[in-house]
């Protein structure tokens, strides 16, 4: 044996497989019985689909606003931008869509985290919608799913 090699003793090793084997067994009931909350040791199905070529759609959304400087921009997705990321906005879509006003702590954010630049004035949550035809984009359709006028 090698002087400088070390052996671990039979609790060491009895430790680390057991630790393994735990992190090993609640990954795969995760990954068959979890949600995205379970992350990182469950799925995280926003990133694992595929779509049909023929008649699949991708869906994808994001936040635009009008400034009180009279602009219309796209807002960033994260958290120095908005003062939220992407998958807080995503995850939280369907209740912004029943309560455009949770869109106003974006507005207050944006004012917090950049006071430098025009306030907003009104947010919209955009949806848009590209359907496949042989893998190939053949229509899109963009449209409002939410809108609020900041207070």
């Amino acid at each position: 044996m090698d002087p400088g090699v070390f052996r671990l003793s039979t609790p060491g090793r009895l430790w680390r497989t057991l630790a393994a084997a735990t992190v090993i067994g609640t990954l795969l009931y995760t990954t068959s019985c979890g949600t995205d909350d379970d992350f990182p040791l469950g799925p995280m199905t926003q990133f694992a689909f595929s779509v049909k070529d023929d008649g699949g759609e991708i869906h994808s959304h994001w936040l635009e606003a009008d400034t009180a400087a009279g602009t219309h921009v796209k807002l960033p997705m994260d958290a120095v931008g908005a003062g939220m990321k992407r998958a807080e906005i995503e995850g939280q879509m369907t209740r912004i869509v029943r309560d455009p006003s949770l869109l106003q702590g974006i507005a207050d954010a944006q004012r917090r985290l950049h006071p430098d630049r025009p306030a907003l004035t009104r947010i919209y949550l955009v949806h848009q919608v590209k359907t496949l035809r042989d893998g190939k984009v053949v229509a899109t359709s963009v449209r409002n799913r939410a809108v609020w006028t900041v207070r």
